[in-house]
């Protein structure tokens, strides 16, 4: 009797063991489980949130061309809502989340700028278009370089950029690049990116991030005299000005300090305006004339960096960004980040 009780016993006793091992088996399985679930819903989440803020940061870019295209004027100003319209495009609300259009830039005392609205290439200098003048001006003014190295590199440039194997005096054709311990062929064709100047003959790479936050390859290359930056003003009063350093600033800060009181250049003969604000000089007459058939009041590219947040569990951020012809409808650049 007591032993078929003792094997009841131990019978029971080893049911019990058995259940319990596979209860503890079923929880580590549930933990493991539930943490791969877990896992998979946070990574579905973040995924969810990524494709939202894209989606965001494109609607800001459909607003920005938007706004751009419905300016009807026969110019284009930084005091316009397109490059100044914080209240349209800073953190702007749009379902889930939001977007921004901004852009920022380093001016010549170090410090980063940022500015809601968009920037216009013709601000710039167009390194496909600019003449030896202008971008020797760009080099000595921007760069900070002396003027016969300077000469050296701005015909590197126009031989890099144009179709033949001529060699300016200071230049350099395919004979130079195809000498060096790595060679390669001169493109002799448009650039197709800032950053192909780092191949040219006599490019740094501390002189090309000094001149870079001033060059463009997108737009008419002719200068919008109501946005450009005064030391672009500057360059190009010196190409066209015959190297009269001292009259050309005093031309250049004129321009600039006609903007900086608010106004704009509304056409294109923009010597009235000027004249009318402060008086300017036979000799700034004489440099503004030369300087005309590189200056505009208009721009046909824009751009920016579209900034788009997704505020739900995600909280995720992405940007891309852009430029725009308006001109011709068409999206000229697209980096996303």
């Amino acid at each position: 009797m007591n032993s078929r009780k003792n094997k009841c016993r131990n019978g029971g006793c080893s049911v019990l063991i058995l259940t319990l091992r596979v209860l503890f088996f079923l929880a580590v399985l549930a933990v493991a489980v539930g943490g791969h679930v877990a896992s998979n819903v946070r990574v579905a989440t973040r995924i969810k949130s990524r494709v939202a803020a894209y989606y965001l940061a494109r609607a800001g870019i459909e607003k920005a061309i938007a706004e751009a295209k419905s300016n009807s004027n026969a110019w284009d100003s930084l005091n316009e809502p397109w490059s100044s319209g914080e209240d349209l495009f800073r953190d702007v609300a749009f379902g889930a989340g939001g977007y921004s259009i901004y852009y920022s830039f380093t001016s010549q005392s170090g410090v980063v700028v940022t500015n809601y609205g968009m920037y216009d290439e013709e601000r710039k200098i167009n390194i496909n278009k600019a003449s030896e003048p202008v971008l020797r001006a760009m080099l000595v003014n921007i760069g900070q370089i002396d003027s016969m190295t300077a000469a050296d590199i701005a015909a590197a440039i126009l031989d890099w950029r144009d179709p033949d194997d001529v060699i300016l005096t200071g230049g350099a054709e395919n004979s130079y690049y195809a000498a060096l311990s790595e060679p390669y062929k001169c493109h002799n064709g448009e650039f197709q990116s800032l950053h192909e100047l780092l191949l040219v003959k006599g490019m740094s790479p501390v002189l090309f991030l000094k001149i870079r936050p001033y060059l463009t390859i997108f737009g008419t290359g002719k200068i919008n005299v109501n946005t450009a930056d005064p030391i672009v003003l500057l360059c190009m009063a010196e190409a066209g000005g015959g190297g009269d350093r001292t009259n050309c600033g005093l031309l250049a800060d004129k321009i600039a300090r006609f903007r900086a009181a608010g106004n704009a250049f509304t056409d294109p003969s923009i010597l009235g305006r000027l004249n009318a604000f402060v008086p300017t000089t036979p000799a700034e007459k004489t440099i503004l004339a030369r300087m005309m058939g590189g200056l505009s009041i208009k721009s046909s590219c824009f751009g920016g960096i579209a900034s788009g947040k997704d505020s739900g569990n995600g909280m995720e951020d992405r940007q891309i960004e852009f430029v725009f012809d308006r001109q011709h409808g068409v999206k000229l650049y697209w980096h996303e980040y």
